[in-house]
């Protein structure tokens, strides 16, 4: 096995993830990523541990098969919220989590976690690593590194384990103090993991031998790491990526002797054009805004170059940094309305309990196909991913509980204007739901409505507790365009 390339921790003693990561990165895709562009990649906010969610999701997104075991429910945090931290961890890794980490910010990355990742939520052993080494994975280990230097006390850590050596590992450990190809015992790492119930994370990492030959926006994304795919499948539409002088398609089948070039500078990923938003509303601690139709609340890449909400407020936020820094829940882009933001940690917190715990109250304003028949309703179905169309939602038996309460306001032969207030907030919830009664939104050709100017639905209203204690209700107004719409029909 060729030599994995080391790198060290840095003096804050909080980026040994970061390390870690270079070192996969280096190793696998022969392609070096500076400390600054790995702080980019996994979103990292000066002092505060990252967990890990985010930048799994962008390794599997590369080509690499990413196999996680550890206890946490993700499933279970994304609809609990911090109460459900108080079960999961033991109370000296929960304050250090609660103190250092970005624990709390990090539910909005669950859902495109657990579909791409190979997650199993059990303790992980000794057993597992070796498995994992036998298969050509490289092994990252979170720890208590106190206990792997034989201390009193608990701090989360990050290693990387390279190979098995009878009853040892080597490791590289990005430190303090930094030691590469360091040879520690199983069963001092057995000790540091936790024993047995452990709560730690152990994740392997190798090139997914199903993702081979690689599609040519996915070669793309191998590198220049900080493009998301559809970022990247957009300079191979514009001709940026060419194949043995020749433009292809996207989805063309990289073969090991072609020549590839990429006319992209990665330095032009930070420069990223101002946006200016409708505010509805600001305070210390939040920002509401009226999203326009078209624009996205946050990037659906490590980073790309596309204004959103989220770098409109990267102004205004304190101690918040990635490419979701502020950002408490989400409209499409295809949807516009009434959109919260936060400018600090206590106040994001603050705000996306409320949002777990059901404690906001949303009103949308749609366009339908039809006239709904009762014109007043709750629609109590479950919602489950398609699993013939993954991008999508659909009504199904082993799916979530989902509710939408809806009033017709105005009726027309062929369209109606409804009010809809969800009591769940499922992705897709009130399309998947209109969809399902025959009365698809329109312009949500996703769903099967019939094409328009725009997805006809906005988020009208917003009944929430700012982090001053003031309970609010912040409007909307509907756009032009759902007026001259309902005269034209």
């Amino acid at each position: 096995m060729k030599k994995v390339p080391f790198y060290s921790n840095d003096a804050d003693n909080m980026q040994c993830m970061i390390a870690v990561y270079r070192m996969i990165v280096e190793h696998f895709l022969h392609k070096q990523m500076s400390a600054a562009d790995m702080r980019k990649f996994v979103g990292y906010e000066p002092g505060v541990a990252a967990w890990t969610l985010r930048p799994l999701t962008q390794f599997v997104h590369m080509g690499f098969d990413v196999r996680m075991i550890e206890p946490f429910d993700y499933a279970r945090y994304a609809e609990e919220g911090e109460a459900y931290l108080q079960t999961a961890m033991p109370p000296e890794q929960l304050k250090w989590q609660l103190e250092h980490s970005n624990i709390l910010s990090m539910q909005q990355y669950i859902p495109e976690f657990l579909r791409t990742v190979k997650h199993e939520r059990r303790s992980p052993t000794l057993a597992d690593i070796d498995d994992m080494l036998t298969q050509g994975y490289l092994v990252n280990v979170m720890l208590n590194s106190k206990a792997l230097n034989h201390q009193e006390g608990y701090t989360a850590h990050s290693v990387l384990v390279l190979r098995e050596e009878g009853s040892n590992y080597v490791i590289h450990d990005p430190g303090l103090p930094p030691v590469p190809d360091r040879v520690v015992s199983k069963e001092d790492l057995w000790q540091a993991m936790g024993d047995e119930g452990n709560s730690n994370e152990v994740t392997g990492f190798r090139l997914n031998p199903d993702r081979f030959p690689q599609r040519l926006d996915q070669y793309v994304i191998t590198q220049i790491p900080r493009l998301s795919r559809a970022f990247a499948a957009k300079l191979v539409e514009e001709g940026k990526v060419l194949v043995n002088g020749t433009q292809r398609k996207p989805g063309y089948k990289v073969k090991s002797a072609d020549t590839i070039t990429i006319d992209y500078e990665e330095s032009q990923l930070d420069i990223v054009p101002d946006i200016d938003l409708p505010i509805l509303y600001e305070d210390d601690d939040c920002v509401v805004i009226n999203k326009p139709v078209g624009v996205l609340t946050h990037s659906k890449g490590p980073l790309s170059a596309e204004a959103t909400v989220a770098t409109f407020m990267r102004s205004r936020v304190q101690g918040l940094g990635g490419d979701r820094g502020g950002i408490v829940h989400r409209l499409d882009r295809a949807t516009s309305g009434v959109l919260i933001c936060a400018k600090n940690q206590e106040a994001l917190s603050f705000l996306q309990k409320q949002f777990a715990n059901r404690h906001v109250k949303k009103t949308y304003m749609a366009i339908v196909s039809g006239h709904l028949n009762p014109e007043a309703a709750i629609i109590d179905m479950p919602i489950e991913r398609n699993p013939q169309a993954p991008a999508t939602f659909r009504v199904g038996a082993n799916g979530k509980p989902s509710t939408t309460t809806y009033k017709v306001v105005q009726a027309h032969t062929q369209v109606s204007l409804i009010e809809l207030k969800p009591a769940t907030g499922r992705t897709h919830q009130l399309r998947v739901h209109l969809a399902h009664l025959g009365h698809p939104i329109v312009g949500d050709v996703l769903y099967g409505g019939k094409p328009a100017e725009r997805l006809f639905l906005h988020a009208e209203s917003l009944e929430i507790t700012l982090p001053n204690g003031e309970r609010k209700t912040f409007t909307a107004p509907l756009p032009p365009a759902f007026s001259a719409t309902m005269e034209a029909a």
